[in-house]
């Protein structure tokens, strides 16, 4: 960006098009770079997203040039920067999380990040009073998470004990015993929500006894009731231990319980 003088920012400020044409051509790189890192998740980059993005950006940084009120290099980028994260921000919620209000979307995000990245432990905090005033109801949280996983290609192939040609339609269609033409999302839906119970269940098998019914306890897994708004002393009375005891045992039950889900996800 070595031509991004602060002339060429007054110029552009004052709707000279082609001083505009000349700053989005040196911000290009930086808008892009932006949008790599906006649409990357887990490690994978959705590249038709990212050139979505780098447009979003493109644009975002024109309407705003009247706004920006300093003179120096280095003023603009910091301002572009931000400019671009709201934008980019606002548009990646707005097609990955349908469904859901950007509102619902976001509010969801700080959630993840209170359940350290897992989703499903995510639905939970968000309706608990860890939200803050940001909290949400359970159909609220439920729909988030729905959003938040995103949706499946019925038509995407799967490799696995129903043979390489089968798509994932014809494996819900196997399940729910609907013909593949006429499933529809609750079909689709319910099959999924069966897969994560199975799993769930699965693997909730392959811890100790205290680390399950522990974690059993703070989702209201049956036969166990929910605890999960109640201190850890009425769980630990009922379960005849102590309440550092119900503490070790959920740190290392939720530990074991990633490890082997994610295992299990995987394969």
């Amino acid at each position: 960006m070595k031509q991004l003088t602060a002339e060429l920012i007054s110029a552009a400020k004052e709707n000279d098009l082609a001083a505009i044409s000349a700053l989005i051509s040196e911000t290009e790189a930086f808008v892009l770079s932006r949008a790599i890192y906006h649409a990357t998740s887990k490690g994978r980059l959705d590249h038709a997203l990212a050139e979505d993005l780098a447009q979003v950006g493109r644009v975002s940084i024109w309407e705003s040039l009247s706004s920006f009120e300093g003179t120096e290099r280095g003023e603009f980028l910091n301002y572009i920067d931000r400019v671009l994260h709201s934008a980019m921000t606002e548009h990646r919620r707005s097609v990955t999380r349908e469904g859901v209000s950007t509102t619902t979307a976001k509010d969801f995000e700080r959630a993840i990040e209170l359940a350290a990245g897992d989703p499903y432990e995510a639905s939970r905090i968000a309706a608990t009073d860890a939200m803050g005033p940001r909290k949400m109801t359970r159909d609220r949280a439920y729909a988030a998470l729905l959003s938040w996983l995103g949706t499946d290609s019925l038509d995407r192939p799967l490799n696995d004990s129903y043979g390489e040609a089968i798509t994932l339609a014809d494996v819900i269609s196997t399940e729910c015993g609907v013909p593949a033409d006429l499933l529809d999302a609750h079909d689709y839906e319910t099959a999924r929500r069966k897969t994560v119970r199975d799993q769930v269940h699965r693997v909730l098998g392959k811890l100790s006894d205290r680390q399950r019914h522990v974690l059993k306890a703070d989702h209201g897994i049956a036969p166990v009731g929910h605890y999960g708004d109640e201190p850890d002393s009425v769980l630990a009375d009922d379960m005849g231990v102590t309440p550092y005891q119900v503490k070790q045992a959920r740190v290392k039950g939720k530990n074991r319980f990633s490890e082997l889900y994610r295992a299990g996800a995987h394969a």
